[in-house]
């Protein structure tokens, strides 16, 4: 990836295909970094030619690594669209047996629980997911990104929440 660093403007423009970064791509990692950042977008027959213009004085590393952020953040998007694509079966697996639980009469023990089943494929994707999920999870423990998150309101501040 070529960037392009303007730092009397604090500015830092590069290009992404098209092909592979949809706008809705593009705007979701713009989004993401809207804090630090505004993204103004070009578009070209083939490239979306992104300019990035940072809200805090940036030297020229800072506006280089404010570019990298924003293309990886576009591969995070890239993957969780993925990801919502994928499960989106598991989801409405999940509703409809919520559906037609909901729509079951409790006094009646003979009436078959009805619903889509995940098909053999459907399952081992779910699984896999889980194991990543339960992977990256560990790997995260390890490192004490989640210690934080894992600990309740009074482990962590050692009194009862109030309000």
């Amino acid at each position: 990836m070529r960037f392009s660093v303007s730092l009397k403007a604090r500015e830092v423009s590069f290009s992404v295909p098209r092909k592979l970064h949809p706008l809705e791509l593009v705007q979701g990692a713009a989004h993401v970094l809207s804090d630090r950042a505004t993204a103004f977008v070009d578009e070209t027959k083939t490239a979306w030619k992104l300019t990035l213009s940072a809200k805090t004085t940036e030297d020229q590393a800072g506006l280089m690594a404010l570019g990298r952020e924003f293309v990886d953040e576009l591969h995070n998007q890239a993957l969780r669209q993925r990801l919502i694509a994928n499960s989106r079966p598991v989801y409405e697996h999940i509703v409809s047996r919520a559906v037609v639980s909901a729509r079951r009469d409790p006094d009646d023990k003979d009436q078959p629980a009805t619903g889509a089943e995940l098909s053999k494929e459907q399952k081992a994707e779910l699984e896999k997911l889980i194991a990543e999920a339960e992977a990256e999870l560990a790997a995260r423990r390890k490192t004490g990104v989640l210690a934080a998150v894992e600990k309740t309101w009074e482990e962590r501040y050692g009194h009862p929440r109030t309000g």
